[in-house]
Protein backbone atom coordinates (compact mmCIF):
# COMPACT_ATOMS: atom_id res chain seq x y z
CA UNK A 1 0.00 0.00 0.00
CA UNK A 2 2.69 2.02 0.93
CA UNK A 3 4.65 1.58 -2.36
CA UNK A 4 1.28 2.23 -4.36
CA UNK A 5 0.65 5.61 -2.41
CA UNK A 6 4.65 6.58 -2.87
CA UNK A 7 3.97 6.59 -7.13
CA UNK A 8 1.14 8.93 -6.28
CA UNK A 9 2.47 12.61 -8.58
CA UNK A 10 0.98 15.92 -7.50
CA UNK A 11 0.58 19.33 -9.41
CA UNK A 12 1.44 22.57 -7.67
CA UNK A 13 -1.45 24.12 -6.44
CA UNK A 14 -1.93 27.69 -6.50
CA UNK A 15 -3.87 29.35 -3.82
CA UNK A 16 -6.85 31.31 -5.30
CA UNK A 17 -6.22 35.33 -4.38
CA UNK A 18 -8.90 35.60 -1.98
CA UNK A 19 -7.87 38.03 1.11
CA UNK A 20 -8.19 37.27 4.21
CA UNK A 21 -10.05 39.87 5.20
CA UNK A 22 -12.86 38.76 2.35
CA UNK A 23 -15.53 35.70 2.47
CA UNK A 24 -14.16 32.39 1.49
CA UNK A 25 -14.94 31.18 -1.89
CA UNK A 26 -15.84 27.32 -2.67
CA UNK A 27 -12.13 27.73 -4.76
CA UNK A 28 -10.62 28.64 -2.05
CA UNK A 29 -11.43 25.85 0.27
CA UNK A 30 -11.04 23.08 -2.64
CA UNK A 31 -7.54 25.01 -2.57
CA UNK A 32 -7.12 24.08 1.35
CA UNK A 33 -8.62 20.87 1.07
CA UNK A 34 -6.41 19.46 -1.39
CA UNK A 35 -2.75 20.78 0.29
CA UNK A 36 -4.11 18.91 3.11
CA UNK A 37 -5.00 15.62 1.37
CA UNK A 38 -1.72 15.60 -0.90
CA UNK A 39 0.54 16.67 2.25
CA UNK A 40 -1.44 13.86 4.36
CA UNK A 41 -0.71 11.19 1.51
CA UNK A 42 3.06 12.15 1.28
CA UNK A 43 3.19 11.46 5.08
CA UNK A 44 1.09 8.15 4.77
CA UNK A 45 3.04 6.66 2.61
CA UNK A 46 6.65 7.70 4.35
CA UNK A 47 5.39 6.16 7.41
CA UNK A 48 4.12 2.87 5.90
CA UNK A 49 7.34 2.40 3.75
CA UNK A 50 8.91 2.51 7.09
CA UNK A 51 6.95 0.25 8.98
CA UNK A 52 7.49 -2.48 6.19
CA UNK A 53 11.33 -1.66 6.12
CA UNK A 54 11.49 -1.86 9.88
CA UNK A 55 9.64 -4.72 10.03
CA UNK A 56 11.64 -6.65 7.10
CA UNK A 57 14.83 -5.49 9.45
CA UNK A 58 12.92 -7.20 12.26
CA UNK A 59 13.08 -4.47 14.40
CA UNK A 60 9.08 -5.28 15.16
CA UNK A 61 9.18 -2.54 18.38
CA UNK A 62 9.98 0.66 16.41
CA UNK A 63 7.78 -0.51 13.42
CA UNK A 64 5.20 -0.68 16.26
CA UNK A 65 5.84 3.47 17.03
CA UNK A 66 5.25 4.46 13.97
CA UNK A 67 2.26 2.38 13.61
CA UNK A 68 0.65 4.62 16.34
CA UNK A 69 1.22 7.59 13.66
CA UNK A 70 -0.53 6.08 10.58
CA UNK A 71 -3.34 4.82 12.72
CA UNK A 72 -3.45 8.86 13.79
CA UNK A 73 -3.31 9.65 10.29
CA UNK A 74 -5.91 7.44 9.70
CA UNK A 75 -8.33 8.70 12.43
CA UNK A 76 -7.62 12.43 10.95
CA UNK A 77 -8.14 11.75 7.48
CA UNK A 78 -11.44 10.76 8.81
CA UNK A 79 -12.24 13.78 11.07
CA UNK A 80 -11.61 16.18 8.32
CA UNK A 81 -13.44 14.38 5.91
CA UNK A 82 -16.66 14.02 8.07
CA UNK A 83 -16.36 18.00 9.82
CA UNK A 84 -15.34 19.01 6.43
CA UNK A 85 -18.43 17.73 4.25
CA UNK A 86 -20.70 19.11 7.09
CA UNK A 87 -19.76 22.69 6.57
CA UNK A 88 -20.07 21.82 2.36
CA UNK A 89 -23.62 20.60 2.71
CA UNK A 90 -24.59 23.46 4.83
CA UNK A 91 -22.58 25.67 2.11
CA UNK A 92 -20.99 27.81 5.05
CA UNK A 93 -18.07 28.49 3.29
CA UNK A 94 -16.51 30.57 6.29
CA UNK A 95 -16.95 27.56 8.26
CA UNK A 96 -15.60 25.10 6.09
CA UNK A 97 -12.12 27.16 5.93
CA UNK A 98 -12.04 28.30 9.74
CA UNK A 99 -11.98 24.05 9.89
CA UNK A 100 -9.06 23.73 7.37
CA UNK A 101 -6.84 26.75 8.39
CA UNK A 102 -5.85 24.92 12.19
CA UNK A 103 -5.91 21.61 10.35
CA UNK A 104 -3.06 22.62 7.88
CA UNK A 105 -1.15 25.08 10.02
CA UNK A 106 -1.61 24.49 13.57
CA UNK A 107 0.57 24.14 16.24
CA UNK A 108 0.14 23.45 19.98
CA UNK A 109 3.82 23.30 19.87
CA UNK A 110 4.18 27.05 18.77
CA UNK A 111 0.72 27.72 21.01
CA UNK A 112 2.72 26.78 23.96
CA UNK A 113 6.06 28.01 23.37
CA UNK A 114 5.68 31.57 20.94
CA UNK A 115 1.92 32.19 22.37
CA UNK A 116 2.13 35.44 20.53
CA UNK A 117 2.27 33.87 16.90
CA UNK A 118 -0.72 31.54 17.99
CA UNK A 119 -3.42 33.77 15.46
CA UNK A 120 -1.13 32.69 13.15
CA UNK A 121 -0.54 29.00 14.25
CA UNK A 122 -3.78 27.97 15.59
CA UNK A 123 -4.48 24.91 18.22
CA UNK A 124 -5.27 22.19 16.31
CA UNK A 125 -8.31 19.28 17.05
CA UNK A 126 -7.10 17.26 19.91
CA UNK A 127 -5.66 13.98 18.37
CA UNK A 128 -8.36 12.14 20.88
CA UNK A 129 -11.08 13.87 18.91
CA UNK A 130 -10.10 12.42 16.03
CA UNK A 131 -10.14 8.41 17.83
CA UNK A 132 -13.35 9.15 19.08
CA UNK A 133 -14.47 10.49 15.48
CA UNK A 134 -13.32 7.20 14.17
CA UNK A 135 -15.42 4.79 15.40
CA UNK A 136 -18.09 5.38 13.27
CA UNK A 137 -16.31 3.55 10.58
CA UNK A 138 -13.65 1.18 12.21
CA UNK A 139 -14.50 -2.72 13.24
CA UNK A 140 -13.67 -2.42 16.44
CA UNK A 141 -13.69 0.18 18.89
CA UNK A 142 -10.39 2.98 17.39
CA UNK A 143 -9.40 3.56 21.45
CA UNK A 144 -8.55 0.25 22.02
CA UNK A 145 -6.42 -0.05 19.24
CA UNK A 146 -4.98 3.17 19.40
CA UNK A 147 -4.58 3.00 23.28
CA UNK A 148 -2.72 -0.45 23.00
CA UNK A 149 -0.45 0.51 20.00
CA UNK A 150 0.25 3.87 22.38
CA UNK A 151 1.66 1.52 25.28
CA UNK A 152 4.36 0.23 23.13
CA UNK A 153 5.55 4.27 22.62
CA UNK A 154 6.17 4.91 26.35
CA UNK A 155 8.44 3.52 29.20
CA UNK A 156 6.24 0.87 30.47
CA UNK A 157 5.37 -2.07 31.16
CA UNK A 158 4.28 -3.43 27.94
CA UNK A 159 7.40 -2.06 25.86
CA UNK A 160 9.55 -3.43 28.19
CA UNK A 161 8.63 -6.74 28.36
CA UNK A 162 9.04 -6.84 25.01
CA UNK A 163 12.92 -8.07 25.84
CA UNK A 164 12.56 -10.18 29.20
CA UNK A 165 10.80 -13.83 29.77
CA UNK A 166 10.21 -15.43 33.69
CA UNK A 167 12.16 -18.14 33.57
CA UNK A 168 10.83 -19.05 37.00
CA UNK A 169 8.84 -17.15 39.52
CA UNK A 170 12.38 -15.82 40.93
CA UNK A 171 14.57 -15.33 38.18
CA UNK A 172 14.22 -12.82 34.87
CA UNK A 173 15.92 -14.06 31.00
CA UNK A 174 16.42 -11.21 28.84
CA UNK A 175 15.99 -11.70 25.26
CA UNK A 176 15.55 -9.92 21.84
CA UNK A 177 11.92 -8.63 20.96
CA UNK A 178 9.43 -11.07 19.58
CA UNK A 179 8.63 -10.56 16.03
CA UNK A 180 5.35 -10.59 15.74
CA UNK A 181 3.32 -7.12 15.34
CA UNK A 182 0.09 -6.99 16.10
CA UNK A 183 -0.40 -4.99 13.43
CA UNK A 184 -4.33 -5.63 12.21
CA UNK A 185 -5.87 -2.34 13.95
CA UNK A 186 -3.50 0.28 12.12
CA UNK A 187 -4.01 -1.67 8.71
CA UNK A 188 -7.95 -1.05 9.59
CA UNK A 189 -6.76 2.38 10.13
CA UNK A 190 -4.90 2.49 6.73
CA UNK A 191 -7.98 1.36 4.49
CA UNK A 192 -10.53 3.78 6.22
CA UNK A 193 -8.25 6.81 6.36
CA UNK A 194 -7.52 6.20 2.50
CA UNK A 195 -11.13 6.26 1.97
CA UNK A 196 -11.64 9.47 3.63
CA UNK A 197 -8.92 11.24 1.74
CA UNK A 198 -10.28 9.90 -1.53
CA UNK A 199 -13.49 11.14 -0.72
CA UNK A 200 -12.25 14.37 0.26
CA UNK A 201 -11.20 15.17 -2.59
CA UNK A 202 -14.41 14.28 -4.34
CA UNK A 203 -15.92 16.27 -2.40
CA UNK A 204 -14.11 19.39 -3.48
CA UNK A 205 -14.08 18.46 -7.29
CA UNK A 206 -10.33 17.01 -7.40
CA UNK A 207 -10.12 13.99 -10.22
CA UNK A 208 -6.58 12.63 -11.12
CA UNK A 209 -5.28 12.00 -7.85
CA UNK A 210 -8.93 10.89 -6.66
CA UNK A 211 -8.80 8.22 -9.29
CA UNK A 212 -5.41 7.15 -9.04
CA UNK A 213 -6.83 6.66 -5.14
CA UNK A 214 -9.65 4.35 -6.82
CA UNK A 215 -6.98 2.34 -9.15
CA UNK A 216 -5.08 1.68 -5.99
CA UNK A 217 -8.15 0.36 -3.66
CA UNK A 218 -8.87 -2.11 -6.50
CA UNK A 219 -5.37 -3.15 -6.80
CA UNK A 220 -5.12 -4.07 -3.10
CA UNK A 221 -9.15 -5.70 -3.46
CA UNK A 222 -7.42 -8.23 -6.17
CA UNK A 223 -4.33 -9.06 -4.52
CA UNK A 224 -6.35 -9.81 -1.48
CA UNK A 225 -8.04 -12.12 -3.49
CA UNK A 226 -5.59 -13.70 -5.07
CA UNK A 227 -3.45 -14.57 -2.29
CA UNK A 228 -6.82 -15.78 -0.66
CA UNK A 229 -7.30 -17.76 -3.90
CA UNK A 230 -3.40 -18.92 -3.58
CA UNK A 231 -4.24 -20.31 0.11
CA UNK A 232 -7.25 -22.33 -0.91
Amino acid sequence: MGEHTKGLSFPNLRRPPVPTNEPSTQELVNWGAQVYCFSWLRHFSTLVNGIVTLKDAGNTPSARVVARSVFELGAHAYYVKKHLKQHIDAKNLDAAWNFLTPISIGSRYINEQHPQDSEMFPTPAHISKAIACFAEVMPEDPRDGYSFLSEFCHPNMLAFSQYYRWLNPYEVGFVDHEPQGMFGSTAAACINGLMAIQETLQMVNEKVVAISLRKLFQAVVEQAESGSQAKA
